[in-house]
C-alpha cells in the first residue's frame, strides 16, 4: 500500500563504487534539509560494510552476487511504501542547497506529473530548453535523467513492469532502462521536469572512472546475464559512434599529456593523488569495468 505525501530516500550503489558513497551522501545531507520517512540502500553485489555504517540506512536491499543495476532497481521499488521516493545514485556530489519541500509540493500539485530531476551538468542553456514550464521548471532537450530526480512512485513502478514484460532481442542490446522509462512516460503523458539551478548545477558527477559496465543498464540485463549478447561490450558513448583511427591517436596524445600532468600534480595534491591510484585500480581489473 502506498503512503500519501510522505517520501523515501533511495540510494542506489554497486560493487566497486562504494568507496564514492560516503561523500556523496555527505554532501546530500548537507544540502537538502527534508526529512524522509524512510532511507534505503541498494546494493548490487558485495560492498564496505564501513560504508553501510556510514549511511545507517533503515533498509538495505543486496544482490550479492552481482546482476545489474536494472535489478537493483526492481528490488528497491519492491520495498517502497510512500507515494513519492528520492531516487540518488551514489557518484554525485552536491554543491547547491536541494528545495525538496518545494519538489515534493509541485509533484503534489501536478498529479500527472511522474518526476522532477535536478541539474548535474552545467547550466541549463536556452537553446536546450524545449519547454518552459514555469518558475524554474523546464522540459529539456536530452529528455529524462533519473538521478537525483524526485519520483512519484506508481509512474516508475508501472514503466519497470511494463520493461519487464517488454520483448528482448538482439535489437534491444543497447535499449538503455532510462530511456525506456522516459519513451513510457511521455507514451502515457507523464510529464517530467528539469529543476533548474541556475549557474551552478545542483550537484557534479564524481564517478568517471568507476562507470558501471553499461550492459548492467540495459533492459537486455533482465535476460540471461550468461547470454553471448549480455557478454558484448557496450560503449557509453553509443553504439553508432565509430572510432577512427585518427580519433585514437588523437586520445593517445591527448593520454600521454593528461598522464605527465597529473604524474607532477600528484606529489601536490590529494585528490590527484587518487585520481591516479582509481586508474591503477582499473589497470588491475584489465581496465574492464
Amino acid at each position: 500500500m502506498i503512503t500519501p505525501n510522505q517520501t523515501t530516500l533511495v540510494i542506489f550503489t554497486c560493487e566497486g563504487k562504494e568507496h564514492l558513497l560516503p561523500k556523496c551522501y555527505e554532501s546530500f545531507i548537507q544540502n537538502c534539509d527534508y526529512t524522509f520517512s524512510q532511507t534505503i540502500l541498494a546494493v548490487d553485489g558485495v560492498i564496505d560494510e564501513n560504508v553501510i555504517r556510514s549511511i545507517k540506512p533503515d533498509l538495505i536491499v543486496q544482490n550479492f552476487k552481482r546482476k545489474g543495476y536494472v535489478f537493483n532497481i526492481i528490488n528497491a521499488l519492491n520495498c517502497i511504501k510512500t507515494d513519492f521516493f528520492f531516487w540518488l545514485e551514489d557518484d554525485y556530489y552536491f554543491n547547491q542547497p536541494v528545495n525538496l519541500n518545494r519538489i515534493v509540493d509541485v509533484l503534489t500539485k501536478h498529479k500527472n506529473w511522474s518526476t522532477i530531476f535536478l541539474t548535474k551538468i552545467e547550466p541549463l542553456k536556452e537553446e536546450q530548453m524545449l519547454k518552459h514550464y514555469f518558475d524554474e521548471f523546464y522540459l529539456p532537450e536530452y529528455g529524462l535523467s533519473v538521478s537525483p530526480s524526485l519520483c512519484r512512485t506508481q509512474y516508475i513502478v508501472d514503466a519497470i513492469k511494463q520493461m519487464i514484460d517488454f520483448p528482448k532481442s538482439d535489437k534491444t542490446t543497447t535499449y538503455g532502462f532510462e530511456t525506456f522509462i522516459s519513451d513510457y512516460l511521455i507514451q502515457n503523458n507523464f510529464p517530467f521536469a528539469l529543476m533548474d539551478s541556475g549557474p551552478i548545477p545542483h550537484a557534479i558527477h564524481l564517478g568517471a572512472l568507476e562507470s558501471t559496465n553499461r550492459k548492467f543498464h540495459m533492459i537486455n540485463s533482465l535476460e540471461d546475464n550468461d547470454s553471448e549478447n549480455q557478454k558484448s561490450y557496450i560503449s557509453g558513448f553509443g553504439s553508432d559512434k565509430k572510432i577512427t583511427y585518427k580519433n585514437k591517436v588523437n586520445i593517445l596524445l591527448k593520454l600521454w599529456y593528461a598522464t605527465l600532468l597529473l604524474s607532477v600534480k600528484l606529489f601536490k595534491d590529494r585528490e590527484a593523488y587518487d585520481f591516479a591510484f582509481r586508474i591503477y585500480t582499473a589497470k588491475l581489473k584489465k581496465f574492464k569495468s
